[in-house]
Order: C-alpha cells, then sequence, then structure tokens
C-alpha cells in the first residue's frame, strides 16, 4: 500500500485540499466496486508544529502529525496556498526540511498544486527544476525563487520526480497521471470519469511521461491537439499554425514527448474514446465520428492495437458502475 503525505500549509486553499482527498475517496470508492485491494493510504501533514492548522477563509483542518514526525511517505502533495498569504508562508523547520531532502533524495513522488510550491522552493530542494504554477503569480514567483524556472501552462509538468500544476483542473490531470502509472490505463480511466469536474470531452487525455520537457512551444502544440482530437488537420498544417516549418515541429514534438505528432494525437483521441465509452451510451460509430475518424473500421482496429480490446469489449469490461 502507498502512504500519501498531503502537506497542510497555514493558508492553503481548502477547495485544493479537498479536491486531493476527494480524489482518493474516489479511487478507495472504485476499488471497492471493482474488486482490487486498497492500495493507497491518505495523512495530513502540518507544515508547523501545531497539528491544527486554519485554510484559507479560517476552515480548521486537524492533520494527523507535523511534518517532522512523519514516517516516510511514496508520495508528498502540497495544495495550492492563498495569494494574500504566500509572502508570509512558514518555511519547513530544520527537522521538516531534512525530512523533506530525505524524500527528494531518494526521488520519490512529489506533487505541487499551483503556489503549493511556495513551501518546497523555499528550501532550494526544487532549484533547477522546471515547475507549473498559476499564470498569476509567475512573476512573483520567478523572481523571488531565481533559481527555479517557472512557467504557467494549464495542465501539470514534469520534472524528474516533481509534478506541478498550473490550475485546478490540471491537478487532476497530474492525479490521474500517477494513477495511471501506478495503477494502469483502466482504471485511470474509470476514476476520471468519476470526477464530475467536467464532461468526458474537457478532461485533458491520461498519457503519463509525455509532459517531461520545458519546451513552451511544443506544449502548446499538445494542449492544442488534446482539445481539438477531431480535427483533421496535416503535419504541414499544423506546423503552420504554430509557426513551425514541417521537418521542425515534428523533430521538436518528438524529441519533447517521445511522439511524432502523429502518433500523439491518436493516442489523444483513443484517450477520449475510452472516457466516451465508460461515461455515455454513444454508439461505437458515434465515438468514432465525435475523435475524428470516419471509418469506423480502421477506428476500431486502431483502437484494439492501442487497448488490446475491440471497443465494444473494452466498453463491457470497463464501463461505468
Amino acid at each position: 500500500m502507498k502512504n500519501i503525505g498531503i502537506v497542510v500549509t497555514p493558508g492553503c486553499w481548502a477547495m485544493s485540499l479537498f479536491a486531493v482527498t476527494d480524489f482518493f475517496r474516489i479511487v478507495s470508492l472504485l476499488e471497492k466496486q471493482t474488486g482490487l485491494a486498497a492500495a493507497y493510504r491518505v495523512h495530513l501533514l502540518a507544515n508547523a508544529a501545531d497539528t491544527r492548522l486554519d485554510a484559507a477563509g479560517g476552515i480548521g483542518i486537524e492533520t494527523d502529525s507535523p511534518l517532522e514526525e512523519s514516517r516516510p511517505v511514496d508520495w508528498l502533495i502540497f495544495p495550492a496556498i492563498e495569494g494574500p498569504v504566500l509572502e508570509h508562508t512558514p518555511s519547513p523547520t530544520r527537522r521538516g526540511l531534512a525530512y523533506l531532502a530525505r524524500h527528494c533524495e531518494a526521488k520519490r513522488v512529489v506533487l505541487t498544486l499551483s503556489t503549493g510550491i511556495v513551501p518546497l522552493a523555499a528550501t532550494g530542494l526544487v532549484n533547477g527544476l522546471c515547475i507549473n504554477t498559476h499564470w498569476a503569480f509567475l512573476p512573483t514567483l520567478q523572481q523571488r525563487y531565481t533559481e527555479c524556472h517557472f512557467r504557467a501552462r494549464e495542465s501539470y509538468l514534469q520534472d524528474r520526480w516533481l509534478y506541478s500544476t498550473g490550475s485546478l483542473h490540471g491537478s487532476f490531470d497530474a492525479l490521474l497521471a500517477l494513477l495511471a502509472n501506478d495503477r494502469g490505463d483502466h482504471f485511470a480511466q474509470l476514476c476520471a470519469a468519476h470526477l464530475l469536474v467536467s464532461s468526458p470531452i474537457q478532461m485533458r487525455p491520461v498519457l503519463p511521461g509525455t509532459r517531461r520537457h520545458d519546451d513552451a512551444a511544443i506544449l502548446a502544440v499538445q494542449e492544442w491537439l488534446e482539445s481539438n482530437p477531431q480535427a483533421s488537420m496535416s503535419l504541414e498544417q499544423l506546423a503552420s499554425r504554430f509557426g513551425f516549418s514541417e521537418r521542425n515541429l515534428k523533430r521538436r514534438f518528438t524529441l519533447a514527448t517521445g511522439l511524432a505528432p502523429h502518433l500523439y494525437l491518436q493516442k489523444v483521441r483513443i484517450d477520449r474514446a475510452k472516457k466516451l465509452l465508460i461515461s455515455g451510451a454513444l454508439s461505437v460509430q458515434q465515438i468514432a465520428h465525435q475523435v475524428g475518424y470516419e471509418n469506423v473500421s480502421y477506428f476500431i482496429r486502431l483502437f484494439q492495437r492501442e487497448a488490446g480490446d475491440t471497443p465494444a469489449r473494452w466498453r463491457k469490461t470497463n464501463g461505468a458502475y
């Protein structure tokens, strides 16, 4: 079983904190419904000596233990912090810093949600890493923590063991990517369909490992493809849209994501098809058309190659509960 440590900092956004705890609540419910053994145990860790802290708006949060007294965990998650209190965010104690250093040196997962990076950035443990945050705080954080490389993207970025997000939706994207790495694509897709934060068409694809880069121009291409998977556009047209030559786009895209643009688009389309298969009653033909394939037979062959099963059988095996 993996132990998940959520680091509660005074002034953190309760919405961000509860989004994470609710995510793992959904995971737990789906584990029971699908007959899987429970795989995650959540611990609330106080980034302070007192175990009872006030989140934004004065909401009291009772934590399990101070960070410095916690046993090692597998994943550390830092919820977002309210803007007005960012300058007054307390740094970890000496023992808390030692705890964080051991976690990072062991290359265990760290997930920071938007402005939740601040307590960690203050330690210097993420110096030199590429970090995603909310666009409104990008200039301030870059000026304050000059050894970090801040970006502002809608979803999440991964730099080695650090996952960082720029928005609430990005937080779910990152959690789903971690879940897919840990429990497999089928379970992650089922969890995505039960999050109740948006329709399947609006959910980002679960494609772990494709955001381990710092190429802002390629991230923009990825986000456009993820938002418009049904669009019929040649590589030449895509390159022109984003100011690339065809050759340069293919080279940079493949270097950044590990996939050629057309293969990335295929995976985005299949991912959306999985969400539609789980969450709705559309026919396979309707889903094929919605994700950009007029030839239904070709879509079925492609889906089977990517998912290991036909769309109809995949829906039967992974349908909503």
